[in-house]
């Protein structure tokens, strides 16, 4: 196929990398060469549903749609490629900048991250074809994506703060709790005070993927409300952020919320061709056609072997159908089952069980694992050979294996086909089996059916009862009704509330678990260290991600209660405190004596289990986190020279992302006055140690960190927002903005004013708020075009109502959230953190 020539000038879709060759045609590589380099072969060729996805040769312009393709068919390659290729490759504006891929479980993320890694890799080593502005991009994404939101501190420094380059491109994978919460500003697993950045990056310029929807339960519903949001003029979104839904058994029912209408068409759905599903010589057709026969095992789960020989009887089962050389797959409905069948199967130490099979070739995989301890169980199923594999839900979606036989229990009939999809999913097989263990349950609300419904598995009974081939192409002419279920659904004014991230009086903050995960499939985390004192110290590091394992709300809430050497840190008294519930989201560090888990088989709850430490060396601490650790540099820096380099970055920001005009100009007097505050006693007095003299100055930076005695709690950006309000002209480009920006600038002082816990209050009973009193002054200064006059602090602006110098703070900046709406306002919140955390990166 020949080469396509793109005019830029002529496509006002596609922005030119190269002003100077603007009346210049360009060729580029057509998309099945791109495809192809991408996949490691030029004979690659995508399928004809890949090639319409990224609108061929020429693109196509990114709208919200559903994508319906059966399992094994590459959907993972589409969607990541469709976006390469259209905001990459073909540089298309109209596509944007970020790639966001939602998973609902962790154990697929690793696996996506790999691939999207070695599609850019296949890309960059033959380039030919490509512009000088799309290898800049892949080569940025090569260093820096893709970005894994997992929870735990990541340990790359590339992609650790890639919520400072908002003008790059990005591909960010990770799981519904992770994405979703960021997108909700209320970050599972991260800095509160990062919030507001990731839920503008996650709100703006991005194209959301929702993979394998029938695992997401709420999420679903969450993500179609979010779809309805960034598309109303009122939630103004810095370019466009549609979502994608891919599934093979996703209801567009269940995208119809109260703020998400279907157009009258109905949703858009890129589907197989008919041509490619009846085309006898395609692979599609062959795939979708691989014949896999089906049996009801010989044994059933009930309330009489549920405690004893059930497990048993299923791993006897297991080593009996098993054909030796190549993959078994076993799938159970309960972590705890999984255990016991692989302890069965495998052999267990402790218990004194005999293997039934050879130990070295049975894997066990499911969420509940540290991440390095469930590789040795993945990576036995991504080998060759013999193996068997015992797994939970965690294998329903997104794994590329083809196993000879399945054996798995009843399920809902959703989970059951992508199951399904797991066995001969290759064609390469002519003795493909799947076997189906019953689960006898005794009315609707039976132990026996969870995580499930009865209901849901006696649907699922009757359609696979008659079911004798489970080939694709068959189970789509199975018709399951959908199951009605009533799920909580996020408004537009509980989104807005959520813009404020201040929390309770308690420290506490709204609970967003609804919004994530159906009620009874909410989880925290938990790490493991060892703990010689009564409790941690203040300075004990934040986890890595390889330290983090899921556990489910209710498990964790019956072993915090036993455990009584648990702890969560404290954000508002900066320490560890005693754990005595289990929050949705949170993260909870565990003495490794209190035990809790096994290496051999994740999560247990067990107290005799004694998980191994995992130690990594310079992992920050919740300290550094929630402090201004940029302030703290090897070296003393200047005020004035701070402050230059972040109006630079700034300006940098703005002519990238393209703002200019009165808002350019709102945002660059923020950068000029950001750091103002710290011309205050009580921050200069933090930047020296005791009788240090220091000739200079004033100083934004120093190489010491002494606590503040003086005004715990200070905070140096609330005087600095003050000052700006009561010194700037009346008629200064979007003044509220300009403060706002500045006080928001560390995330810790945005929508309220207001004074916290153990703050030092003033004798004479004046007003203080994070460590600023009422008629505080600040000397003047001069800083480039801004000339900053001595000014005395007013804090009337944390009172309600009109005060001296107009509305209070709170109607002031709820105005601002109104008028711009949260996903703009918090975007331009970020651009100036992001230009004041790289200028503070090169002191």
């Amino acid at each position: 196929m020949a080469r396509v020539a793109i005019c830029n000038e002529q496509n006002p879709t596609l922005s030119n990398p190269d002003r100077r060759k603007n009346r210049q045609l360009e060729e580029v590589m057509n998309y099945e060469e791109f495809f192809g380099r991408a996949m490691g072969g030029e004979d690659r060729a995508p399928y004809g549903y890949q090639r319409d996805l990224a609108g061929g040769d020429t693109g196509r312009p990114c709208t919200s749609h559903l994508i319906d393709i059966p399992t094994g068919l590459g959907k993972t390659a589409a969607v990541v490629l469709a976006w390469l290729w259209n905001r990459v490759a073909l540089q298309r504006a109209d596509w944007p900048k970020r790639l966001v891929y939602c998973l609902p479980m962790r154990t697929l993320v690793e696996q996506t991250a790999s691939e999207v890694k070695g599609w850019i890799g296949s890309l960059l080593k033959d380039a030919t074809g490509l512009s000088e502005k799309a290898i800049v991009d892949l080569t940025w994404l090569r260093d820096h994506s893709p970005i894994i939101l997992m929870g735990g501190e990541e340990l790359d420094a590339a992609r650790k703060e890639w919520d400072l380059h908002p003008e790059k491109p990005a591909i960010l994978i990770g799981t519904q709790d992770m994405l979703l919460s960021r997108a909700l500003n209320r970050g599972y697993g991260m800095s509160r005070y990062r919030w507001p950045m990731h839920f503008a990056l996650l709100n703006n310029d991005c194209l959301w993927v929702m993979d394998e929807t029938q695992l997401m339960g709420v999420g679903v519903e969450t993500s179609a409300q979010f779809d309805g949001f960034r598309h109303q003029e009122a939630m103004h979104t810095h370019g466009a952020c549609p979502t994608w839904w891919m599934s093979a058994t996703l209801a567009g029912e269940r995208l119809d919320t109260v703020d998400h209408q279907p157009p009258g068409t109905g949703w858009p759905v890129i589907r197989l061709s008919d041509a490619e599903r009846n085309n006898t010589e395609g692979r599609p057709f062959k795939l979708i056609n691989a014949a896999k026969q089906v049996f009801k095992a010989p044994f059933t789960l009930s309330k009489a072997n549920s405690q004893k020989g059930y497990t048993e009887t299923f791993a006897a089962f297991i080593k009996e159908k098993h054909v030796q050389g190549t993959l078994t797959l076993v799938v159970v409905n309960r972590v705890s089952r999984a255990q016991e069948i692989y302890g069965a199967l495998a052999g267990s130490k402790g218990k004194g069980k005999s293997p039934l099979y050879d130990p070295a070739r049975v894997g066990l995989i499911h969420a509940r694992f540290r991440p390095g301890d469930r590789s040795m169980g993945e990576q036995l199923m991504q080998g060759d050979g013999d193996r068997i594999i015992i797994a939970t839900q965690a294998v329903e979606a997104g794994v590329d294996v083809s196993a000879r036989l399945l054996i798995t229990e009843l399920a809902p009939w959703s989970s059951l086909v992508q199951r399904f999809g797991r066995c001969h999913r290759k064609a390469e097989y002519t003795d493909a089996e799947i076997h189906w263990a019953d689960i006898a349950c005794d009315g609707e609300k039976d132990e026996l059916a969870r995580p499930y419904e009865a209901k849901e598995l006696e649907e699922a009974r009757r359609a696979i009862a008659s079911l004798g081939n489970a080939a694709p192409i068959e189970l789509s002419e199975v018709k399951v009704p959908q199951r009605k279920v009533i799920r909580p659904v996020i408004r537009r004014r509980e989104l807005i509330d959520l813009f404020d991230t201040t929390p309770d009086l308690c420290g506490q903050d709204t609970d967003i678990s609804r919004y994530i995960r159906d009620g009874n499939d909410t989880d925290v985390q938990v790490f493991w260290r060892v703990v010689e004192g009564e409790m941690p110290f203040p300075e004990e590091p934040v986890p890595a991600r390889d330290e983090l394992c899921r556990a489910s709300v209710g498990a964790a809430a019956s072993f915090l209660k036993k455990a009584r050497r648990a702890w969560r840190w404290n954000h508002v008294e900066k320490r560890w405190v005693e754990a005595d519930k289990a929050l949705p989201g949170a993260i909870y560090l565990v003495d490794v004596d209190a035990g809790g888990y096994s290496d051999a088989l994740g999560w247990t709850g067990n107290a005799k289990d004694k998980p191994t430490p995992i130690t990594h060396a310079g992992l920050s601490t919740h300290d550094a986190n929630e402090d201004d650790k940029g302030t703290f540099t090897r070296e003393w820096e200047t005020l004035t020279g701070h402050t230059e380099k972040v109006v630079a970055e700034t300006s940098a920001l703005l002519a990238a992302t393209g703002i200019n005009g009165e808002l350019g100009i709102a945002i660059t007097n923020a950068a000029w006055w950001h750091d103002i505050g710290k011309l205050h006693t009580a921050f200069m007095s933090m930047m020296r140690e005791d009788g240090e003299e220091k000739l200079g100055g004033p100083w934004a930076k120093s190489p010491h960190n002494t606590r503040q005695k003086e005004r715990p709690g200070f905070r140096h950006e609330l005087a600095s927002a003050i000052a700006w309000l009561l010194s700037a002209q009346s008629d200064a480009a979007e003044r509220d903005l300009t403060a706002y920006l500045i006080a928001a600038h560390h995330g810790k002082v945005r929508l309220s004013i207001r004074s916290w816990p153990n703050e030092k209050e003033p004798a004479d009973g004046r007003l203080f708020a994070r460590g600023v009193w009422d008629n505080d002054e600040l000397p003047a200064i001069t800083m480039g075009p801004q000339a900053v006059p001595k000014v005395k602090l007013d804090l009337s602006f944390m009172r309600m109502g009109e005060g001296p110098h107009g509305p209070s703070w709170l109607a002031r900046t709820t105005a601002l959230r109104d008028r711009f709406g949260p996903f703009s306002l918090a975007y331009l919140e970020t651009l100036l953190r992001a230009a004041d955390a790289r200028a503070s990166r090169t002191a």
